[in-house]
């Protein structure tokens, strides 16, 4: 199990420095491995079903592997280093999986629109948030596609890379990361992708499985402290989790949903909680993120204490 330690510099050089350049960001470099696979190994749009499948089977496999392989060769290079200097660019590394700073400023621009008052301002930016058509919403659709996106994303974007990251190292992060580009990329259902990305697809959906689950019960532990009901948040939690079509992303959703007492919709899909969505509301939803990723860390550092602390 990885030293806990290493997770809170991650975070601290996430939230400090955000994103580094598309020309060496990872996540970018495998979204080109990718792409250069693809091209290689190309779709049918479905006219041919098993070609598409094995070859975008293929691309997944291909692609994970070579992060998978890349990324633990940098690992071992990286721990024979002197343990202070090692901790440090392990968690610099790993923090290129994971999107905390970036998420909660792609998702509180559509707000900070809103509180301005400009609802066309809004719908823009709010499609670099959701890919649901953007330019009839109100300004209650507007936070909800917002909180929507923030919610799910806790998962994608924290808990799930930290998740394996302390199981199985930089190469569990990294593959973990991999899998969740390839189903952004291919992941789709539509005739390009419908078989092409079925692999990536489900294997998104296993990995986020359990991570999903967590990430719903911190939101539920951390009620308290955003200004949230925690028995309502395990109602949504219990109940109405399995109402979107992914089904992981309900988990968050519905819990911070129901916790907050607003209403998450996306119109003809899924409608979560029955309260209804405003900007205080809102705010408090980023809050609830921050709490439960600290919660995360604090949780997990009391069982490594527990476990290997002593050894």
């Amino acid at each position: 199990m990885i030293n806990p330690i290493i997770l809170y510099i991650t975070i601290i050089v996430d939230v400090i420095f955000g994103e580094p350049n598309e020309k060496v960001h990872p996540t970018v470099l495998i979204g080109r491995l990718i792409s250069l696979l693809e091209r290689l190994l190309p779709s049918t749009y479905s006219n041919n079903k098993i070609r598409d499948f094995l070859f975008g089977s293929v691309v997944t496999v291909t692609t994970i592997l070579i992060v998978g392989y890349i990324s633990y060769i940098v690992e071992k290079l990286i721990l024979a280093l002197p343990k202070h200097l090692s901790y440090l660019l392990y968690a610099i590394l790993l923090s290129t999986t994971i999107g905390y700073r970036s998420l909660k400023e792609f998702c509180i621009k559509p707000i900070e629109a809103l509180i301005e008052g400009d609802l066309e301002k809004a719908r823009e930016l709010v499609k670099h948030v959701v890919s649901r058509n953007t330019e009839d919403l109100d300004k209650e659709h507007i936070l909800s596609a917002s909180i929507e996106s923030l919610s799910e994303n806790l998962t994608d974007s924290v808990i799930s890379p930290l998740f394996y990251a302390i199981f199985f190292g930089l190469v569990g992060a990294f593959i973990y990361r991999t899998v969740n580009t390839l189903d952004a990329m291919i992941g789709y259902k539509n005739s390009k992708y419908y078989y092409y990305g079925k692999l990536a697809a489900r294997l998104d959906d296993i990995l986020n499985f359990i991570p999903s689950k967590i990430s719903g019960l911190l939101l539920i532990i951390t009620a308290p402290f955003y200004g949230g009901d925690w028995k309502r948040a395990l109602y949504g939690f219990l109940f109405e989790s399995l109402k979107t079509p992914s089904p992981n992303s309900g988990f968050t959703m519905a819990t911070l949903a129901n916790a907050l007492n607003m209403s998450l919709e996306k119109i003809g899909y899924y409608k979560l909680g029955n309260g209804r969505i405003d900007i205080d509301k809102s705010l408090r939803a980023f809050k609830a993120i921050d709490y439960s990723i600290i919660a995360f860390l604090l949780i997990y550092t009391l069982l490594w204490w527990l476990f290997e602390g002593f050894h």
